[in-house]
C-alpha cells in the first residue's frame, strides 16, 4: 500500500526529506529512530536535503548533495543509507560539529568511544553492553561538540544499534535474550535492535568524552586490555572522523586534544562477556579531571585557510631549494609527525623517511642535499631507491601545498 506525498522533519534539523513511500518503510521508522523524534507532514514550507520514493519495488534516495541515486530492496537498508545523508545534513547546519565514526557508550558518567574497525564488532559489542543497562549513545556515528565552557561532549542521535546477521555466537546468552525481547526491524543482513527508552541517550542528549577503546577481534582469544600511544591513537582517529566546516589544521588539532586527554586503549577479545568484564573494571570510575579546550583552541578550530602566493603542485621538486610552506600545521607526538595540507582539507601521517626529509625542509633545501642527507644515513640502501623516494616525497609535499620554492 502507498502512502500520500509527505514530509519527514527531524527533530533538531531545519530541512527535511521528501516521501513518497509504502507503509513499510513508515512502520520502520520507530524501529530505526526511537529516541530521535520526528513529525510526518503532508505539506510544508520547509525546504527538502534528500527524498526517498518506493517504486517498482524499490526505494530510491536522492539528494542534490549526492553523487548519484541509490536504491534498495526494503525498508532497512533504505533507512541504513538515509542515516548517512541525515548525518551530513546535521554537520551541514551546524558548522561546529565533528564526527567520529564510531560507538559510544556511557560508563559511570563519560562515554567511552569504540572507534569504527572493520568487522571487530564494536555493534556487537553496543547491543550486548545495552542488555547489562549501560546507556547507548551510538554505535555508528558521534557527533562532537565543544560547550560554552569549554568541555568537549559526545552528542547522541537517538537512532537504535543495527547488528550484523547472522549475530555471533560469543555474544552471550545474555545479549540474545535481549535481542529477542526487544523490537527490531531487518532483513537478511542486519537487524535494527530498538532499545527502550532509558537504555538509548536520547536525541542531542550530550556527555564529556572519557577513553577510547580500539577493538581487535581474535579467534580464541583471552580479553586483554593494554595501552595505546597517543600517536597511534591520533592516527586512527584521522581515518574516522568526517567534518563539514572544519579546515584540516581544526581537525588535526581537535583530534591531538582527544588523544592528549583521553587515555587510548585497545581491547583484543573474542568472548562478548569476557570483554565486557574488562570493560566494567576498566571504567568503573573516573580519576582523572575532564579537560577544558582553551578560548585560543577553540577559536582556531574554525579558521579560514589563510591566503598563500604561490599554486599548489607547480613546483619541480628537482630543481632549486625548498622548504616548508607558510600555514602548514604541524603536531608531533611520540616522536610522529601529523601535517596538514595547505589545500584546507587533507591531513598526512609521515612514515620515518617522509618524518627526516621533512625535518631537512626547515630550512632550504635542495633535492639533491636531500638525496645526500638520507644517504648518509642510511649507507646500506641503494642510492637509486633512495632518490626514487625522495622525489616521491617531495612530489606529495607540493601536491598538498605543504612546501614551496625559497627565492634566495
Amino acid at each position: 500500500m502507498w502512502t500520500t506525498p509527505s514530509f519527514l522533519k527531524f527533530e533538531g534539523l531545519d530541512a527535511c526529506i521528501a516521501l513518497l513511500v509504502d507503509k513499510n518503510f513508515i512502520d520502520a521508522l520507530p524501529f530505526v529512530f526511537p529516541n530521535w523524534q520526528y513529525n510526518i507532514y503532508q505539506s510544508t514550507d520547509l525546504k527538502s536535503f534528500a527524498s526517498v520514493i518506493y517504486v517498482d519495488e524499490k526505494y530510491i534516495i536522492d539528494s542534490p548533495f549526492m553523487e548519484k541515486q541509490k536504491r534498495y530492496r526494503d525498508p532497512a537498508n533504505a533507512l541504513c543509507s538515509l542515516i548517512v545523508e541525515l548525518a551530513w545534513e546535521r554537520l551541514r547546519e551546524d558548522a561546529k560539529l565533528l564526527c567520529l565514526h564510531g560507538a559510544a557508550i556511557e560508563f559511570a558518567g563519560k562515554l567511552v568511544i569504540f572507534p569504527s574497525t572493520r568487522r571487530a564488532g564494536k555493534s556487537t559489542l553496543t547491543v550486548a553492553l545495552a542488555a547489562t543497562g549501560k546507556k547507548v549513545f551510538t554505535d555508528d556515528f558521534l557527533p562532537l561538540s565543544v560547550a560554552k565552557d569549554g568541555h568537549l561532549l559526545g552528542v547522541s542521535s537517538g537512532i537504535s544499534p543495527r547488528l550484523r546477521l547472522p549475530v555471533p555466537e560469543q555474544i552471550g546468552e545474555r545479549a540474545k535474550q535481549y535481542i529477542n525481547s526487544r523490537g527490531s526491524v531487518s532483513n537478511n543482513q542486519y537487524k535494527y535492535v530498538k532499545p527502550i527508552s532509558e537504555e538509548l541517550a536520547k536525541f542531542g542528549e550530550t556527555a564529556p568524552v572519557g577513553s577510547l577503546v580500539f577493538l581487535e577481534r581474535s579467534e580464541d582469544i583471552e580479553p586483554v586490555i593494554e595501552l595505546v600511544s597517543k600517536s597511534e591513537a591520533l592516527a586512527s582517529l584521522i581515518r574516522q572522523n568526517f567534518s563539514r566546516a572544519m579546515n584540516a589544521a581544526g581537525i588535526l588539532k581537535l583530534l591531538a586534544f582527544i588523544t592528549d586527554t583521553s587515555p587510548a586503549y585497545r581491547l583484543k577479545y573474542d568472548d562478548v562477556e569476557d570483554a565486557i568484564k574488562l570493560l566494567e573494571r576498566q571504567f568503573q570510575s573516573w580519576s582523572m579531571e575532564e579537560p577544558l579546550i582553551g578560548k585560543d583552541l577553540n577559536a582556531s578550530l574554525f579558521e579560514s585557510v589563510p591566503d598563500v602566493e604561490y599554486e599548489i603542485g607547480k613546483i619541480d621538486v628537482t630543481e632549486g631549494q625548498l622548504m616548508h610552506a607558510k600555514g602548514v600545521t604541524e603536531i608531533e607526538r611520540d616522536g610522529k609527525r601529523f601535517l596538514t595540507g595547505r589545500d584546507g582539507r587533507s591531513i598526512h601521517f609521515l612514515n620515518e623517511g617522509a618524518a627526516i626529509i621533512w625535518r631537512l625542509l626547515v630550512e632550504p633545501t635542495s633535492n639533491d642535499e636531500a638525496i645526500e642527507m638520507l644517504s648518509a644515513l642510511y649507507p646500506d640502501h641503494p642510492v637509486d631507491a633512495i632518490r626514487k623516494d625522495v622525489v616521491s616525497t617531495l612530489n606529495d609535499f607540493a601536491r598538498n601545498g605543504m612546501i614551496q620554492r625559497t627565492t634566495i
